[in-house]
């Protein structure tokens, strides 16, 4: 059977997201990273840090979003990484039965370090490549990125 460019950009973009998921890449991602102690906990930091961003706290609707999980998925994540002390869940004022997540001090700091730990890890594996090469996978990336988002939201 003949493969198409799309057939191996899928499989490509497949295996990113597989060696991404490995047990290997997320001890090296983690190393050190204590209180982010699994990538659920920094994906949900990374949820709440994005809402933060555009203006305001996240909900627990707003992290199942970011996440793509379904609501009490992310109840129970949100409820571990807030005794964890990373995030801040407070009634909203204008909905007492709507939940604010706000990062704490500490969520900061541990998401600033993972996130400049991730981006090492980047950097060492394409730390051979042509700049101008990395500068191209980056526009090509991004345009793709949100080709995938446009069409998620449809």
């Amino acid at each position: 059977m003949h493969s198409t460019p799309f057939d191996q950009l899928d499989d490509l973009l497949t295996r990113i997201n597989v060696a991404r998921q490995r047990p290997s890449w997320r001890r090296r991602l983690l190393a050190d990273a204590d209180p982010v102690t699994s990538v659920s906990t920094l994906r949900t930091l990374r949820a709440v840090e994005h809402h933060q961003r555009n203006g305001a706290g996240a909900s627990i609707g707003d992290v199942a979003d970011y996440l793509a999980v379904e609501h009490s998925t992310a109840s129970r994540t949100v409820s571990a990484v807030a005794a964890a002390g990373l995030i801040t869940k407070s009634s909203a004022a204008e909905d007492q039965r709507r939940s604010v997540l706000v990062l704490t001090d500490i969520g900061v700091k541990a998401l600033a370090a993972v996130t400049d730990r991730r981006r090492e890890l980047v950097a060492e594996t394409v730390a051979d490549w042509d700049p101008a090469d990395v500068d191209r996978l980056v526009a090509l990336l991004d345009r793709l990125t949100r080709r995938f988002e446009e069409a998620g939201c449809r």
